[in-house]
């Protein structure tokens, strides 16, 4: 399953949105969207009490000020309908595209491009409706996912594993369901992929009913995070993932900004994940 909206890339936080539209044409003219099975799915936005569980009042009243409320709830809702799809067996993967990312979004405070914390909105509606009791969330964009450690740190029904650059290490929250994976700034794609397995290894024996891989593709040599990663990094990671979990796995799109970059480490994704 494909999530993409048309307004993601007319409305999309700059300079996120121009790689959105490249990325999808991509996928079509590859003929992964062609493939038995796939479909893609136009999202509605996110109803505002399943916001409600996650942000405060004021922080939705922020984002609501913002001039991105629109894109925000609607890729925040396209994560938790594919989330629910996912759980009911009507989907074995799912990528989804995204307007703005969700990672640095806390209960109360965002930054970073990221208003809404989709994958936060929708693990706690699979957990508050009882629909799935263990979930693993694997971020590896080179930026530290402190929004998503604020909101699903402190649920033990969470394993939140954590990838991010040495200069940005700050141990918030680490323990048993909490773990961060610093890697040197100028990591390259072999260190990256040990670990990488390592801790796809550490979400399999959680057995999760779904993962989440927050996949910020600014890790790539010629984007603007750390990490000097290839494409091919992520092809490796995606084929590490559907060893382990050949379904139920839900990437959501974060950090990248590079056309060139997205087009090929999306399509590396969705190749595999697809096949």
């Amino acid at each position: 399953m494909i999530v993409y909206h048309d307004l993601f890339a007319e409305q999309g936080y700059p300079p996120l949105k121009d790689r959105v539209e490249p990325a999808f044409q991509h996928l079509k003219e590859a003929g992964y969207l062609d493939r038995p099975g796939v479909e893609v799915l136009t999202p509605g936005p996110a109803p505002l009490e399943l916001l409600g569980r996650v942000h405060t009042p004021h922080h939705l009243a922020d984002v609501e000020s913002s001039g991105f409320w629109e894109t925000a709830v609607l890729s925040t809702g396209g994560v938790v309908e594919a989330s629910v799809k996912l759980i009911r067996g009507e989907a074995d993967n799912a990528f989804c595209f995204v307007g703005a990312a969700g990672h640095h979004a806390s209960r109360e405070g965002y930054w970073g491009f990221c208003f809404i914390n989709d994958v936060g909105v929708a693990a706690m509606h699979l957990l508050d409706e009882g629909l799935a009791g263990r979930l693993a969330v694997i971020d590896i964009d080179p930026h530290f996912g402190d929004g998503t450690r604020d909101i699903l740190g402190p649920e033990k029904r969470v394993l939140h594993i954590n990838f991010h650059s040495n200069y940005g290490s700050r141990g918030v929250g680490m323990g048993a369901t909490n773990i961060d994976v610093p890697l040197p700034f100028d990591a390259e794609d072999d260190l990256f992929i040990e670990h990488a397995e390592a801790c796809l290894d550490r979400a399999l024996d959680f057995e999760p009913d779904l993962l989440y891989v927050i996949f910020g593709y600014d890790s790539h040599v010629g984007d603007y995070g750390a990490f000097r990663f290839s494409v091919d990094a992520y092809r490796r990671f995606a084929l590490a993932v559907r060893e382990r979990f050949p379904g139920g796995v839900c990437c959501v799109l974060s950090g990248g900004s590079g056309v060139k970059a997205g087009k090929a480490a999306i399509g590396e994704v969705v190749d595999i994940l697809s096949g």
